[in-house]
């Protein structure tokens, strides 16, 4: 089952255009990590999925019903949980009062709720009183996941969850990707620079190239020599 699509689109900002007619789909049960060179169109393939950017051409749809013409709001009512790479986090509130700001939308549910990101990640259990700008970079990414993960999403974007973190922190953060995606059932939607991290965890890869797909293959079939060859510039890491 098709849980999110992108067909034949064409996006970008303004009169700059990123994503080259391209298609692409998330299915249920699945992690679909999205590889490339920097400046390929990867953060702008979220960015378009949330409606964030100007599509000129093509479709978008969450399951069934078209999300072409639908604001971002609307979106993230639907189910779309979106985790940007920067900016997301309050950082002058609490880290309890963005767990709640988080879950706004189910307030009785909150105790109940906010457990569940605790046991994903007790170092943000550890800091709930502490001011969210006082965080690390890697506290940080625990809490934005944690926050959006209390929308309740159908579908998570994560944007380059490893971004600037130690390899430790890494380490946490995509075993909470893993466990998200087989205890809460969450199909997930990863941007990331890190090859080796993403192939670990994903069960499909695809791969950008100029903001458009240049392979979409099961991640277990992904040999990361092919990858250097579509990458000349060196955007990617593979360790």
């Amino acid at each position: 089952m098709d849980i999110l699509s992108l067909k034949n689109v064409t996006a970008g900002y303004g009169t700059i255009t990123v994503l080259n007619d391209l298609s692409l789909t998330l299915r249920a049960g699945e992690i679909l990590t999205i590889l490339g060179a920097n400046g390929c169109g990867k953060s702008t393939v979220l960015k378009t999925a949330m409606g964030l950017t100007r599509v000129t051409g093509g479709a978008l749809a969450l399951g069934d019903k078209s999300i072409t013409a639908t604001p971002s709001h609307l979106r993230a009512a639907a189910g779309l949980g979106y985790v940007p790479q920067t900016r997301n986090v309050f950082q002058d509130m609490s880290v309890i009062d963005n767990l709640r700001m988080g879950g706004y939308l189910r307030p009785k549910q909150f105790e109940h709720d906010v457990e569940e990101v605790f046991a994903l990640f007790p170092r943000v259990k550890e800091r709930r009183r502490e001011r969210a700008g006082n965080l690390s970079g890697g506290e940080r990414r625990m809490l934005s996941i944690g926050l959006t993960l209390l929308l309740k999403p159908k579908v998570l974007l994560l944007d380059e969850p490893s971004s600037d973190l130690a390899p430790a922190t890494v380490d946490i953060v995509f075993r909470a990707i893993q466990d998200i995606h087989t205890s809460l059932s969450i199909p997930i939607l990863l941007v990331e620079q890190n090859v080796n991290k993403a192939l670990e965890i994903a069960n499909r890869v695809c791969v950008l190239v100029r903001g458009r797909e240049a392979l979409d293959a099961p991640a277990g079939e992904i040999d990361t020599r092919h990858l250097h060859d579509l990458f000349m510039d060196g955007g990617v890491r593979t360790s």
